[in-house]
């Protein structure tokens, strides 16, 4: 049955996730002041990236696959790439 609310369901959701569309790692300083970040895709330190983000800045579309995050003080943490992460008082919050 054409009309069905499964079927467009599935179309719905099709739509919001194409077919080999990748989740995206979120980023949010909620701390008080901007921090440097070094960001590391996939393990290898040659593509890593320097990001600054400011107070209450939120960065989308980080680490399509696996990456580490390193902060100014020296906290590294890896993530999947699914993740919602929120940085304050000098550590990270992983929300997914």
């Amino acid at each position: 049955m054409i009309g069905s609310p499964m079927i467009a369901a599935t179309f719905a959701a099709m739509a919001l996730f194409p077919a080999g569309s990748a989740y995206a790692l979120t980023l949010t300083n909620q701390g008080e002041a901007e921090q440097h970040l070094v960001i590391i895709q996939g393990g290898d330190e040659s593509s890593s990236q320097e990001v600054f983000i400011a107070a209450n800045q939120t960065l989308q579309d980080l680490c399509q696959d696996s990456c580490t995050i390193a902060l100014e003080n020296g906290l590294q943490e890896s993530f999947e790439g699914n993740e919602n992460v929120f940085i304050k008082d000098g550590g990270f919050t992983i929300t997914e």
